[in-house]
């Protein structure tokens, strides 16, 4: 096969093995000149998506192919990270599994590391962070290097500018079992100061039992509304110790429920029956309960307390219903309340 050939052969080898991508240096080690790929990009064949990074079938790249050309650019080792890791672990807190591409104009920034040492600069959509804690320990996935997720999650956190945003990525992963709750705590604390605020305060959330960020709310509500014998994700029984429910908050004086429910929680046939099917206990067993959206708790805190108070008044002006409360855990172990 004529030299060329081979080359053009090579070319096309290496970068369907890299999503289309090809960098300067690996043009170089074909014996490719530069000014063929400056060429190529001036006509329109290529795309230059960052310095050094072609895309040899040129239009704009996809988020996966911009993820591989961050690390392209930064270099080996490197490793995404941030939110832009979370994705590809799965995460779907922050709409972040949505399918449709962001504008191609203005991408979303993709969050990689390198190590301290290195001289990388973030450039276009690519987000190089430097750190002396470069992760021992990386994930393949996708064709794609990964931080473990406790670090992506603590990345991620110290960069986002709402605590409710991280309250949300945090219970997601621990809930669906993803990380566990002492690796965030390793990373928090080996991890920077600077933009830890809402990761720490996260996290001692979880640690009082909060389970979401509308747990949160439900507790900061009651706070202000200085209601007494409030308690938090207890079950309800019947006498003879029938489930009743585990609503977000019970006020046990006077047997009133409040519950928080949201859109994704009744996004699937399945989560609808079960809170019709926990309505129809509540009122079998005669107790009254306030349904509530988080909307509700974040948007209109002031009118969603006089309903509370109203319904606790409702409550209190007729006799309690006969139920009582206890440890939930039992109850959540044996997936008993649906």
């Amino acid at each position: 096969m004529p030299r060329t050939l081979r080359r053009l052969a090579d070319l096309r080898s290496t970068a369907d093995a890299q999503l289309g991508l090809i960098t300067a240096a690996q043009l170089e080690q074909l014996g490719i000149k530069p000014s063929a790929a400056t060429r190529k990009v001036a006509g329109g064949m290529w795309t230059r998506v960052l310095p050094g990074v072609h895309l040899v079938h040129g239009g704009q790249p996809t988020r996966r192919q911009r993820e591989l050309a961050t690390l392209l650019y930064a270099a080996d080792p490197s490793c995404l990270t941030g939110l832009t890791a979370a994705r590809r672990y799965g995460v779907r807190a922050l709409h972040l599994q949505e399918t449709a591409d962001e504008d191609v104009l203005r991408p979303e920034p993709v969050h990689s590391l390198v190590p301290h040492s290195r001289r990388s600069k973030s450039t276009g959509f690519a987000r190089i962070e430097r750190t002396r804690r470069f992760p021992e320990r990386l994930v393949r996935r996708s064709g794609l290097v990964l931080a473990p997720l406790d670090r992506a999650v603590a990345d991620a956190a110290r960069r986002m500018g709402s605590a409710r945003d991280v309250q949300a990525l945090v219970t997601e992963v621990l809930q669906r079992g993803m990380c566990t709750f002492e690796d965030l705590v390793e990373e928090l604390e080996l991890g920077q100061i600077r933009g830890s605020a809402y990761l720490r305060a996260a996290l001692q959330a979880v640690s009082l039992g909060a389970a979401s960020p509308a747990e949160i709310d439900v507790r900061r509500l009651f706070d202000e509304l200085r209601l007494d014998n409030v308690h938090y994700n207890v079950a309800v029984l019947t006498m003879k110790g029938e489930l009743v429910g585990i609503p977000d908050a019970w006020l046990d004086d006077v047997g009133l429920a409040v519950e928080v429910d949201s859109v994704l929680h009744h996004a699937d046939l399945h989560g609808f029956e079960r809170t019709v099917r926990r309505n129809a206990r509540y009122a079998a067993a005669g107790v009254l309960h306030v349904p509530l959206l988080p909307t509700d708790l974040r948007d209109r805190p002031r009118e969603t307390g006089a309903r509370v108070v109203a319904a606790r008044d409702a409550a209190s002006s007729r006799p309690r219903p006969p139920v009582r409360m206890a440890p939930a855990a039992p109850y959540l172990s044996a997936g008993q309340e649906g």
